[in-house]
């Protein structure tokens, strides 16, 4: 069975966005009507565009998320909803903030090394002749 994806003419002419930025928004926008909603996983997005590595699946979901052409959620160290409806997009995205601060948090408490006292520090003045 064949389907089709209506999309904007203005998403095919954005200069802005790369091919692979265009592809995974296609990709996610197709998926926003399964009866659970878009839960795709980075192995899939991967598989369908041809992307090698998820550091580079990442940006270009970030970048999405940046201009506010989708925003997701992790749902239990799991696959990630993403949402396309501007009150659903804030909603996670100040989950994400707040998970990452969090996270920082956290890292500060158990790190010593980010948690250093400057007290000590001596600064170093050239002196002129």
């Amino acid at each position: 069975m064949k389907t089709f994806e209506k999309f904007d003419s203005y998403l095919l002419n954005n200069k802005v966005l790369s091919a692979n930025e265009k592809v995974v928004y296609l990709i996610c926008k197709s998926f926003e009507n399964a009866p659970q909603g878009c839960r795709v996983s980075h192995k899939y997005l991967m598989d369908r565009t041809g992307i090698k590595t998820r550091k580079t699946l990442i940006k270009c979901l970030d970048r999405l998320t940046l201009f506010g052409m989708l925003a997701r959620k992790q749902i239990n160290n799991s696959t990630c909803h993403y949402v396309f409806e501007k009150e659903l997009m804030q909603e996670y995205i100040k989950h994400n903030q707040n998970k990452r601060r969090k996270i920082k948090l956290s890292k500060n408490k158990n790190n010593p090394q980010f948690n250093q006292q400057i007290d000590n520090v001596i600064h170093i003045v050239k002196k002129d002749k």
